[in-house]
């Protein structure tokens, strides 16, 4: 049996059944599984996931008693049957049926013949994914980009039909991948050499001085990385510390810093002089800060387990910058973790927003007269974002909006907001 097709499907249960995060379940695939080639472990896993609801259509209609009588299992490796014949250009459709019927033998012996009589009609349709008509432009749209018709109509409530569309396209095409350069070891132009010795094409990001688009190859676990010389970490995350600048000497508190990507940013900024304290609400995830910091060798980060949603008067107006990435929905990066589409609960968010907005509250208290916060999410979802910072400057006087960037998820870019905001010195 080809194990890279079973570690796919052990993803997609894990995703599927127990609401797993796509890229853990895929580390742990690679970790249990021997595969020939991890890349299509990762994009097959992905894709299947990013078009649910479309291949759902597909596999619905062409079931005899439709989706509802298949059990999850066998729904996954119909799933899988289907993405590797309408998206993956090369397989051919005789080996993805083969694999399919195969992964089926070893997972559930009895409906092999279902599997492959699915298949087989869906080769002898042209193996195409087909969108339903509508007169609902909405719900075309859902069907289009496997989008849940929920969430589209809830961002158009914000956004508007005109730019729906574009939106939502862009939270289903695949982001650029960046890297920042760990400014404290090398710059960018020595990275780039470094990595264009091995095959692995790049260009200079235009909106951010340390950060590299990776455009073709692997850097997975390359010397490089293990070095320290590099981190992947978003454009838009990187431009959010960035608009926050903290110096070399300040005290800086990253309220919610796990797994500390910009924690870390943020200490190569202020050349690993000064003080950070990173906190974060899990034991285990404060040890992912400590991983990172160790491997890009920064030693200014202090970090404690804290819950940020409770205040702490001993940290009361300590800090000249405070970073205060909040929990959120996760809207604006569903491109790379297309599963979040799949687990938003609308009904949840109103308990989401009162979290977000006790942090940014704490982390305004934390901060210094003449000091400057910036709250920030990867969410396009205005009531996590404006809605949140308005809440704030409407209870403290003192506080002022300096400037944000909202960030839609167009151009290979993800959804992002953050929010530079000043707290006056006492009068």
């Amino acid at each position: 049996m080809n194990n890279d097709w079973y570690a796919v499907y052990d993803v997609l249960r894990s995703v599927y059944c127990d609401n797993s995060y796509s890229n853990l379940a895929i580390n742990e695939a690679l970790k249990e599984h021997e595969v020939s080639s991890q890349g299509f472990v990762r994009v097959m896993s992905k894709g299947v996931i990013r078009d649910t609801i479309l291949l759902d259509y597909n596999i619905d209609r062409l079931a005899k008693n439709g989706i509802k009588g298949i059990k999850k299992k066998n729904l996954i490796i119909l799933r899988m049957g289907m993405y590797a014949m309408a998206k993956m250009d090369s397989i051919p459709n005789y080996a993805a049926v083969n694999e399919a019927v195969t992964l089926a033998e070893n997972i559930s012996p009895s409906v092999k013949g279902f599997i492959n009589g699915m298949l087989r009609t869906f080769e002898r349709e042209g193996a195409i994914l087909l969108i339903p008509d509508s007169e609902d432009i909405l719900e075309s749209f859902s069907y289009k980009y496997s989008f849940p018709y929920h969430l589209v109509r809830f961002i158009s409530k914000q956004y508007g039909e005109g730019k729906i569309e574009e939106i939502i396209k862009g939270l289903y095409d695949i982001p650029e991948l960046n890297i920042r350069v760990n400014s404290l070891i090398c710059n960018r132009e020595d990275l780039k050499k470094c990595l264009s010795t091995r095959d692995i094409k790049v260009r200079d990001n235009p909106f951010s001085r340390n950060g590299i688009i990776i455009e073709n190859g692997s850097i997975v676990n390359i010397p490089e990385f293990r070095s320290g010389m590099f981190t992947v970490q978003s454009t838009s995350s990187l431009r959010c510390v960035e608009m926050l600048s903290p110096k070399p000497g300040d005290k800086v508190l990253d309220i919610c810093a796990a797994p500390g990507g910009k924690t870390t940013a943020m200490a190569e900024l202020m050349n690993n002089t000064g003080e950070i304290f990173a906190c974060d609400i899990h034991e285990h995830r404060v040890k992912l800060i400590n991983e990172l910091s160790k491997r890009l060798g920064i030693s200014c980060i202090k970090t404690k387990v804290m819950d940020a949603t409770l205040y702490d008067k001993s940290l009361s107006e300590r800090f000249d910058k405070v970073l205060a990435d909040v929990p959120c929905s996760g809207l604006g990066v569903i491109a790379g973790k297309p599963e979040l589409k799949l687990h938003v609960n609308l009904n949840e968010l109103p308990g989401l927003y009162e979290i977000q907005y006790s942090i940014l509250k704490n982390a305004f208290m934390y901060l210094k007269p003449g000091g400057e916060l910036v709250y920030s999410t990867c969410t396009i979802n205005k009531r996590e974002n404006e809605q949140i910072v308005s809440r704030l400057c409407n209870s403290f006087e003192n506080s002022s909006i300096v400037e944000y960037n909202s960030i839609l998820p167009y151009n290979k870019q993800v959804g992002f907001y953050y929010c530079k905001i000043s707290k006056c010195n006492n009068l």
